[in-house]
Formats: structure tokens, C-alpha cells, sequence
């Protein structure tokens, strides 16, 4: 009996030890909502986002700005950034168990918190700052009043970007683990699945190409579509297209954990619990990043390249990748939850068949060059040098290169680096040589990459000995152009008297062709003034503030806006406020 006695005690400890895992890490009270409304999510913990996880969670503010923002837990400010994108005003309370908060994308924050701010702003002649107040200097309670909820820097839309940190590591936590008051009894969605073949003996349906099969759901139970015959050789990758979605809002969220069983037998299980902002580009290697630039799928792949370290994996056999060398039928499990470990299912069975059965084996060797992940690659003809740095690739890749002709008003030929659907860990530096560029506009030579639509855009760029040099996140389309023309001001509120007593403002649209805007400066009456910079609207505004100019009284207004290519634009105005 005493070993049947000791079994049921591993049981038991294990099955505690998922418990206490899966449960909430801190004190159900520890944290309050930041918000005094109901918490509808726009956007939650882990999401896919362009190059990187999200961090938080976004709350709904009512589709408006000025809602009151209150502090999550006991704290003080340890840092306030102002950016004209990113997070635009953020604050950061530090707590005293190792946690820290962070609210984005604020329109204001309280008075006291901003006479602080514009001081620093003033001081420093600057309206980003990155600021580091003393302890001391703005405690709070929980529930104290710190901010107003706004649209401020990369936000597209009002809400409040709301994270939960560990002060230490400074890692996001899944915020959705901590307790907050958030309805969700919606499972996981299922689109499609992915199989991969991994590598050239390795066959879906006797094809060694990637093939999908769409999902279909009845009665809450998921099935593929027609119940399609898959057969597998060799050494097999799964992916899987699936969201999460909350009550309350139609946003396609991201996914909590996904567990892949085979036969049974846990094979590959991933849970967003944390991770590293450094780790956070590892994102293109989580995800089909191919399909994603095609067809803006979202495949979550369940086995890891050999340069994904991200920090969310656990209990992977042979980094997800199954091997289908015998002539077996084989079950296929999929089990998708989310923070609130709602579930979803997907089951299907595929037929494994030995390599020597395979029949018409295709291979791509249409290639110009192997480049390795892990060894430093260059590739250099006449006209271009590239260099890609060790681990900037997330697996061996064959290299593509070819060359087109010399665009309009261009300087080089284009350079197709590659292509678009292989993904960069980390950058690369990229020479290209000009043809037929006068000398005098050699510091105004930039690089430009065709985007996804085709539209050619800035990719940096700087003379040095005879190339035009740039680093370089993605593959893709390159060429030589040059930027002479500098940024465009436009006054937006300014009517033909210039007579602006009635105002709380005056506004400027700038805006720049090419290279972007690089620095922005503005003087009211010869003194610095606080222009702010709302970079996706192109907004560039000031603040009539009394402390600073006086009323009844005309006044001199000048602008210079810089580009990134040292272009200067000049703007003189007088007016009457």
C-alpha cells in the first residue's frame, strides 16, 4: 500500500503546485482599478502588437479623455516621461513590495505633479523629459487622485495603458493576474492551424511547403473543416491562429497559455505570465512573421527556433518540433486559455508516413547564399556591403539577392536585400553606393526602403568613405535618395487679425516629406516657450499660460523646425493675446 500511499501524494502536491501557479500572485486587494468606471479592455496582457508584446492592459475610458486615474496601491512617483509618441505622459509609482504601476498616454496630471513637470520643462528648455523626482517628493495612497486619462503619444484612440511591474527587473506582469475587477467568461476563438515541415525531408501531404486547414466551430467544439486527411513526414512544426476575446468589446485579444498535447503527451506549452521588455522582439519569431506580413494572420507557432529565447516556454520537448517517421495514426491536441483559464479544444488526428513513401518531393534551391544564425554573415557585391550580426537571425536562412533599376529622382539602383517576410533580431548595417551623387549633397544622402505598400520611406543614412550607411531592422527593397526640402508649418487657428484673446491655444500642423522631424523650438517675445508635440496628429501647440506671457499685449512668435537631415524651416508670426 505504501507506494499506491506515496503516488497519491505526488498527485496531490502536483496538482497544488498548477494551483497556486495558476492562481492570482498578490493579495486580491493589493491592487485597485486605476479607473472608477466599469473596465472594459481595448487591448490585455501579452497581445500582439508590431514587434513586440503588449506590456499592459488598455481600458476603455468611454471613448473620451479626462477621466480621473487613481493610484493602483500605495506609492510614490518614481519617474513622469513626456515623449511626443510612445506612451506621450506616463507616470510611474513605485510600491513598497517590489511592484511597480505605470499609467499611459494621460492628458494631464495633477496640478501639483504638472507646476513640477513644466518647471523641469522650462529648466531644461525641453517638452520630452525622462524625470526621476526624489522619494519624497509625491506619495500617495491607494485611490488618491494622480492623473487624467488621455490620447497622448502613440494612442489611437482615448484609454488608459495600464501595466503592473517588478520594480527590480523592471518585467511586466500579466496584469490580469493581480485581481483587478474585469468580467471575462468568453473562451478563446480557434481560426486555423499551421503545420510546417522543418526542414527538406520533411513533407505535409507529400509537399514540403507549409499547409493550413481551416476551423470550424459547433456547439462550442471545434473541428477542422471537412475533417481533412493530413498526412505527416518527418520533422513537423504546429502553429495555430487564435484569440481571445473579453466582455464588453469586440477587440481580438491576445492568448494566456497554449499547450499542444501529441498521443496524449504534452509536447510544447507556452504561458504569458511576464516577460523582458529586452526580449520583447522575439515576438517575430513567437509568430509566423511570413503569414503576418502577407496576410496579416496572427499564427502563434508552436515550436521555437533555434535563437528564440523568450522567456515564456516551459515543459517543450525537442523544441516543439514532432518527428512523423512511423505509419501510425497520430491524435493532435490543442488547449488555449485565457487569464481567467476559460478554455478552448481542438482535436484532430493526422496519419504519419515514412520518408521512403514520399512521393514528388519539391525543393526550393533558388538561393544566393547561406546565412547563419548564430555566426556573423556578410554579403558584399561592388555596389553594397551588408552585414548581419551574430543572433540577428532567429534560424539559418538562404539569402536572396538581385537589383532593379535607378527610380526618378533616386541616386542608386534598388537593392533587393533579401525579402520582407524574414524577420531581424537585431540590426544590420547596410552600405549602399551612390551613382551620380553631386558632392555638395552627400550629407543629404539618405536610405529608403519600400514598405508594404510600396511606398518608399526614410531608413536613416549617413556618407561614409564613398557609401551611404544605415542599420537596418528588416529586409527588403533599399535605395539612395537625397532630403533638401525642409519641414512645412502651418498655422491652424490663426485667423488674418492674428487676434487670439479668445484663444486657449495656437496650433501648427508640421510636417516633413521624408527624413522626419528631428527638433522643434519656439520663443514668445525672445523667450523660450513650451511648444508641445503630438507626433501622429503632426500637431505642434502652445499652452497659453499668463505666468509666462503677458495678456492685453501683442506678441512675437518664432518656430524652427529641424528635420533629421539638419533642413531648418523658420516661422515668424505676431499676435494678440
Amino acid at each position: 500500500m505504501k507506494p499506491v500511499h506515496n503516488f497519491f501524494h505526488i498527485v496531490f502536491f502536483l496538482l497544488l503546485a498548477e494551483l497556486l501557479y495558476s492562481q492570482t500572485p498578490a493579495s486580491k486587494n493589493q491592487f485597485r482599478s486605476p479607473l472608477d468606471i466599469k473596465m472594459y479592455l481595448s487591448g490585455n496582457f501579452g497581445e500582439l502588437r508590431a514587434d513586440h508584446f503588449h506590456s499592459g492592459i488598455d481600458i476603455k475610458t468611454q471613448g473620451v479623455t479626462g477621466k480621473k486615474v487613481y493610484a493602483a496601491a500605495d506609492g510614490y512617483i518614481s519617474r513622469i516621461k513626456i515623449e511626443a509618441a510612445g506612451y506621450g505622459k506616463t507616470l510611474y509609482i513605485t510600491h513598497p513590495d517590489g511592484y511597480m504601476t505605470v499609467y499611459a498616454h494621460l492628458d494631464r496630471f495633477i496640478p501639483k505633479v504638472d507646476k513640477f513637470v513644466r518647471d523641469k520643462q522650462y529648466q531644461e528648455k525641453k517638452h520630452a523629459l525622462n524625470i526621476f523626482p526624489p522619494k519624497n517628493e509625491f506619495q500617495f495612497k491607494q485611490g488618491d487622485l494622480i492623473a487624467f486619462s488621455g490620447n497622448s503619444g502613440y494612442s489611437f484612440g482615448p484609454h488608459l495603458h495600464f501595466e503592473i511591474r517588478e520594480t527590480a527587473s523592471q518585467y511586466p506582469l500579466n496584469v490580469l493576474l493581480y485581481g483587478l475587477e474585469i468580467e471575462d467568461n468568453t473562451p478563446p476563438r480557434i481560426y486555423s492551424i499551421c503545420i510546417y515541415p522543418c526542414d527538406e525531408q520533411s513533407y505535409i501531404n507529400n509537399i514540403n511547403e507549409k499547409q493550413f486547414f481551416p476551423v470550424k466551430e459547433v456547439n462550442g467544439s471545434y473541428h477542422l473543416i471537412n475533417n481533412q486527411n493530413i498526412i505527416l513526414t518527418g520533422k513537423i512544426g504546429f502553429g495555430i491562429e487564435a484569440y481571445d476575446l473579453m466582455e464588453g468589446s469586440p477587440n481580438r485579444c491576445g492568448l494566456y497559455s497554449i499547450e499542444l498535447l501529441i498521443d496524449s503527451i504534452k509536447h510544447f506549452s507556452m504561458r504569458m505570465d511576464k516577460f523582458s521588455f529586452n526580449d520583447s522582439r522575439y515576438i517575430n519569431s513567437f509568430i509566423d512573421y511570413e503569414e503576418k506580413q502577407k496576410n496579416n494572420k496572427n499564427i502563434h507557432k508552436t515550436f521555437i527556433d533555434q535563437n528564440n529565447l523568450l522567456n515564456v516556454y516551459n515543459e517543450t520537448k525537442n523544441s516543439g518540433i514532432a518527428e512523423f517517421l512511423d505509419d501510425d495514426m497520430h491524435s493532435i491536441t490543442f488547449i488555449l486559455k485565457d487569464a481567467y483559464l476559460n478554455a478552448t479544444q481542438l482535436n484532430f488526428h493526422v496519419t504519419s508516413q515514412s520518408i521512403n513513401q514520399v512521393s514528388n518531393p519539391v525543393k526550393n534551391n533558388d538561393y544566393l547564399q547561406l546565412m547563419y544564425w548564430n555566426t556573423i554573415n556578410t554579403f558584399e557585391r561592388d555596389d553594397i556591403r551588408l552585414v548581419i550580426p551574430q543572433r540577428a537571425l532567429y534560424k539559418d536562412i538562404q539569402f536572396t539577392y538581385s537589383k532593379s533599376g535607378i527610380p526618378a529622382g533616386f541616386f542608386s539602383m534598388v537593392h533587393h536585400v533579401h525579402n520582407i517576410y524574414t524577420p531581424l533580431h537585431l540590426p544590420g548595417e547596410l552600405y549602399l553606393k551612390p551613382v551620380n551623387l553631386p558632392d555638395s549633397l552627400n550629407d543629404k544622402a539618405v536610405v529608403v526602403n519600400a514598405n508594404n505598400n510600396g511606398k518608399w520611406q526614410y531608413a536613416g543614412g549617413e556618407w561614409v568613405n564613398g557609401y551611404v550607411r544605415t542599420t537596418i531592422l528588416q529586409f527588403g527593397k533599399y535605395a539612395i535618395t537625397v532630403d533638401t526640402i525642409p519641414p512645412t508649418i502651418t498655422p491652424l487657428n490663426l485667423d488674418g487679425s492674428a487676434d487670439m484673446k479668445d484663444r486657449t491655444s495656437i496650433r501648427f500642423k508640421i510636417e516633413d516629406d521624408l527624413s522626419g522631424i528631428q527638433s522643434y523650438e519656439g520663443y514668445i517675445d525672445n523667450e523660450w516657450a513650451l511648444f508641445e508635440y503630438d507626433a501622429k496628429n503632426n500637431l505642434l501647440f502652445y499652452i497659453f499660460d499668463p505666468d509666462k506671457i503677458t495678456r492685453g499685449k501683442n506678441h512675437a512668435l518664432e518656430l524652427y523646425i529641424v528635420d533629421n537631415k539638419d533642413n531648418i524651416s523658420f516661422y515668424y508670426t505676431e499676435f494678440y493675446w
